[in-house]
């Protein structure tokens, strides 16, 4: 199990990384929104600021940095059960944006959501004191 682990943590990890350093750089193809107007302006309102594509807006970078921040104290395993704190709001956007407007492109997010699911399941442990009554 603890080979499955860190399999899990690494590939998470790499993933963000990937993303993450893609909301700077733009390397990778944006998703196809053929048929899905209302993701495309979403998804435009939340990379450009002004008239795409010369502006740019500060939403992509603020989640970029915290999707690379996040994958590299995966990759280090450091902070872990922090790490899978900070990935949530992300995780559960990406899931609600892909199922409210794009739903044939919810597989990364989905991915993304359980195995941030599972590995925050795996260090409960670590979450004990925040759910005590002390």
């Amino acid at each position: 199990m603890k080979i499955f682990h860190l399999i899990l943590r690494l590939g998470l990890g790499l993933l963000l990384l990937t993303f993450g350093f893609n909301k700077f750089f733009w390397f990778l193809a944006d998703f196809d929104f053929t048929g899905f107007p209302e993701a495309e302006h979403l998804f435009n309102a939340l990379r450009f600021s002004g008239e795409a594509p010369t502006g740019k807006g500060y939403l992509m970078d603020a989640v970029g940095l915290t999707e690379i921040v996040v994958g590299a104290l995966l990759v280090v395993k450091k902070w872990v059960p922090f790490a899978l704190v900070m990935l949530v709001p992300i995780s559960l956007n990406l899931v609600l944006f892909h199922l409210f407007v794009n739903l044939p492109n919810i597989g990364p997010a989905a991915l993304v959501f359980l195995v941030n699911g599972y590995l925050m399941y795996v260090h409960r442990s670590s979450y004990r004191t925040l759910f005590s009554s002390e």
